[in-house]
Order: structure tokens, then C-alpha cells, then sequence
């Protein structure tokens, strides 16, 4: 597992409806050895964690990275991060920072901060921002190597692109 997945991972949990355990498992439903194992108690936990991504997410946005650096810091002194090697051959040597005995709650923010801060460290404190569809405001990550990602989306970068062209294209009026 590489770090960009857990980052993905942390921008997918900003952005999800957290307000079930129902719209939670959802959201979990590609990482099913999560689904059999959450509780109605990691829901407060990880609704805190989404609030506190979130703030990271807005300060990369405005371009603070003395900001996400200091709250990613203080992130990762709560939910300290406990890397393993894992493979299934020789051949497959990975890390992860899950334990099957941890909440979900924990074993989340574990891979999130995990792929935010090698993120950050790995191509900058600015990679993380908000869609600049006017309907939209969903958290992304720019692993694009200009730094040039607008959209949560190839959906909202079309709506908005086609919207755009659309204005272009009306008829005016002259009077």
C-alpha cells in the first residue's frame, strides 16, 4: 500500500457523510475488512478526525503550510502512527500502520495522517484544496506534477468547463 492511497483515503474521508453508521460503512465499503468491525462508538471519533482533516485540507488551500505542518504535528502526537511490514511473498514487502486489534476510529486516522504527512513531505504542504466548482466544495489532492488540479472531479471540471463555454457562446443582446 503506498502513501498516496492513504492520503486519497484521507481526502475521501473529508469529504463523507459521516452522520450514519450506515452512510459510514458506505464510505468504508472498499476497505471491507473495516465494515464487519465498526462500531456506533467510532463515529464521534472519526466525525472529530474528519473536522480536524478538514482544517488541514483548508489551510494547504490558502496556501498555510507553517499551518499544515502544525496541525498535521499535533494530529499525529493524538493519533500516534505505528507503521508494520506486511507481504504475502518476497516480493511484496509493504508498510502498513493498521493492527487488527484497533478501533476503526484508530486504525483510520492512523493511515490518513500517515499519507498526509508523507504527502506533505514527500511533494509539499500545498497539495491539498478545495473544488472551484461553484456547486462544489469537496476536498482533492494534487499529486499532478505542475500543481495545476482545480477540481475534485473530472464531473464538476466538466460541468464547469461546459457551463463556461455555454456562457461564451450565448447570444447578447444589443439594445
Amino acid at each position: 500500500m503506498d502513501f498516496a492511497h492513504y492520503a486519497d483515503n484521507a481526502v475521501a474521508l473529508v469529504n463523507a457523510d459521516l452522520s450514519t453508521l450506515e452512510s459510514t460503512k458506505a464510505h468504508l465499503a472498499d476497505r471491507p475488512w473495516l465494515l464487519d468491525r465498526i462500531v456506533q462508538a467510532d463515529l464521534r471519533p472519526l466525525r472529530r478526525l474528519q473536522a480536524e482533516l478538514a482544517a488541514v485540507v483548508d489551510a494547504s488551500a490558502a496556501g498555510d503550510e507553517p499551518e499544515v505542518v502544525e496541525r498535521l504535528n499535533a494530529l499525529l502526537l493524538q493519533h500516534p502512527v505505528r507503521p508494520r511490514i506486511s507481504g504475502h511473498d518476497r516480493e511484496s514487502w509493504h508498510l502498513h500502520v493498521n493492527y487488527a486489534g484497533d478501533a476503526v476510529a484508530a486504525v483510520v486516522a492512523a493511515e490518513s495522517l500517515y499519507g498526509m504527512a508523507l504527502v506533505v513531505t514527500e511533494l509539499g504542504a500545498d497539495r491539498f484544496g478545495r473544488c472551484d466548482a461553484s456547486t462544489c466544495h469537496n476536498a482533492y489532492l494534487d499529486s499532478s506534477a505542475n500543481r495545476s488540479k482545480r477540481f475534485c472531479s473530472t464531473r464538476c471540471a466538466t460541468r464547469t468547463n461546459v457551463a463556461a463555454y455555454r456562457s461564451r457562446m450565448k447570444p447578447t443582446s444589443s439594445g
